[in-house]
């Protein structure tokens, strides 16, 4: 999460420069972070009831792959889904899951959010690219190998 959202900062610098000029919207570009390009993009389930998907009915035990990250980019969910907008409000978001299945580590990962921007932007005024990032081949969980930065 924290590279993916260093990420999305660094393409997109007015986002960045909105966040260092008001570091109390860090909360909320933390939750953006994680809707935008969440770590997690796909989880799976086995239905407990049936369910009609396109006209065929699942029926229980069905595996499914729920699309995360494409949720997270419901245009009748969220206003220009597509945008980066760090001080997207509301913003309920489904990195975490829901439910009985909501990610219990989800208090700690917000906070180790909050905490790594918050003394990023105060550290270092200025921060940029500094090589070609690598993205993680994977397709389940979304991150960075690499991103080489500039700070000063």
């Amino acid at each position: 999460m924290i590279g993916n959202g260093l990420w999305a900062l660094l393409n997109n610098p007015g986002e960045l420069a909105t966040l260092r000029a008001d570091t109390s919207l860090v909360p909320t570009a933390v939750e953006e972070m994680l809707r935008f390009d969440g770590p997690i993009q796909l989880n799976n389930r086995r239905l407990l009831d049936p369910m009609t998907l396109g006209g065929s009915i699942l029926p229980v035990g069905t595996p499914i792959t729920i699309g995360i990250g494409a949720a997270n980019h419901d245009a009748s969910q969220f206003a220009d889904p597509d945008r980066f907008n760090v001080a997207r409000k509301p913003n309920r978001h489904l990195a975490f899951g829901q439910g009985d299945h909501v990610c219990v580590g989800m208090n700690v990962a917000r906070m180790e959010g909050r905490i790594a921007f918050t003394r990023l932007l105060a550290k270092f005024p200025k921060i940029a690219l500094a090589g070609e990032p690598e993205r993680d081949r994977r397709v389940r969980f979304r991150g960075l190998r690499r991103l080489p930065v500039r700070v000063g």
